[in-house]
């Protein structure tokens, strides 16, 4: 089995950690159990040049300290809608260049280029150089297809037939958009997007699949549905992001989408304004039942559940990391110890820890949704009983309605 993470960013990328660098982020990788991680920000010349200088070709992939690496980047369009092009090799990276180079002001100074044409017209670039291209977190309110088109087709025109996979994005799960026919003859990925190269946000989000080859042939051979198979997505609770309900973006006060429409999208506790939230905006796409053949494990990393389970403000704490630590001194990999180790065997590290991991597991545990800009929060109960207790008292909120008094 093949774990992979294939949109992060660099260093020379607005907002990134300057320890987003090649050799750490190999390290941080194999300590997270990623085979193979997208470069990112490939066509920005700084970051190519670093890419090139720490890591070794092969054939249809890169190597730095046993990770391979694919060639990726996040590019903006016209429309503000980003999309995520995956490259055969360096060589198609240059030739490609010279084409975005032309649409493009940024280009050789930002990590994810604005390029100054359409969706259809990026797709018929990527694929003259035999790239694999989708959109990214498709359903983010602000730089993502479905908050700005109502279908693919309005994005990519004559080219959506050419898309190879879509990215769910810490927003939506695949149940949530396997709603959509549109999407049915392509691969869903859950990817990190991440700005800095430790383990709670490289591969806080990845892939696991059966893959004829570690490589990008491996890669688009799975796409394609010649060879190899999709296992498992692994990802954040889309209930956790900031805008999975319809809720107020000044007071965060919650709304059904009938009762935002109701209030002509005006919150009734402040007169601000109501932002429409991911799970609603699927609804009004929505036009089947959920059906998706992988599964999606609502996994937090490692970090996050020690964090929750300690009690603690943040992951990078000296008990959450001594914790951590204690974990991968004994297991190795994060993904395995996540998803395939045994609970008993994790109880001998750290009892309630590994209780929190099978409540994470066998999903026991409670989320109050996000929305208006505000993350939702995790709620570890200690039992059945205590956990349906917060259910009733939070039941306005879980649904994502506005509360009466």
């Amino acid at each position: 089995m093949t774990d992979f993470d294939l949109h992060i960013h660099g260093k020379y990328s607005g907002g990134v950690s300057p320890e987003m660098k090649i050799p750490v982020i190999a390290e941080e990788a194999s300590k997270k159990g990623l085979d193979i991680v997208g470069t990112g920000d490939i066509l920005n010349p700084k970051w190519l040049h670093h890419v090139k200088e720490e890591t070794e070709q092969r054939d249809g992939y890169l190597e730095r300290d046993g990770v391979r690496f694919v060639p990726t980047t996040e590019v903006e369009d016209e429309d503000r809608i980003h999309h995520l092009i995956i490259f055969p090799d360096l060589e198609a990276v240059e030739e490609a260049y010279r084409d975005f180079q032309k649409l493009s002001d940024d280009i050789r100074r930002e990590g994810r280029p604005r390029i100054k044409a359409c969706g259809e017209k990026i797709v018929e670039i990527a694929k003259k150089h035999d790239c694999l291209i989708g959109p990214c977190h498709a359903f983010t309110p602000y730089t993502a297809i479905y908050g700005h088109k109502d279908s693919l087709k309005e994005c990519y025109g004559e080219q959506t037939g050419k898309l190879d996979f879509l990215e769910l994005g810490l927003s939506a799960d695949s149940g949530m958009a396997s709603k959509i026919s549109d999407h049915d003859d392509l691969i869903f990925l859950s990817n990190s997007d991440a700005h800095s190269p430790w383990p709670h946000r490289l591969g806080r989000e990845f892939n696991r699949a059966e893959l004829e080859s570690e490589s990008f042939e491996g890669l688009k051979k799975l796409f394609n549905g010649d060879s190899g198979s999709m296992e498992l997505n692994v990802g954040l609770d889309p209930r956790e992001g900031k805008y999975h309900c319809s809720a107020c973006n000044s007071c965060h006060q919650k709304y059904s989408l009938e009762e935002a429409k109701g209030f002509d999208w005006s919150c009734q506790e402040c007169s601000g304004t109501i932002k429409k939230g991911v799970k609603d905006r699927i609804e009004e796409l929505s036009d089947r039942e959920p059906g998706y053949g992988v599964d999606y494990l609502h996994l937090p990393p490692l970090a996050k559940i020690i964090q929750l389970t300690v009690g603690h403000s943040s992951p990078t704490t000296k008990t959450v990391q001594r914790k951590w630590e204690s974990f991968n001194e004994k297991f190795g990999e994060e993904a395995s110890i996540l998803i395939d180790e045994e609970i008993d065997n994790l109880s001998k590290v750290d009892e309630e820890v590994a209780e929190s991991i099978r409540k994470f597991r066998e999903d026991e545990i409670v989320m109050i949704p996000g929305g208006g800009g505000e993350y939702g929060e995790r709620i570890l109960p200690e039992n059945r009983e205590e956990k349906q207790n917060i259910i009733e008292e939070n039941r306005p909120e879980i649904k994502c309605r506005y509360r009466h008094e």
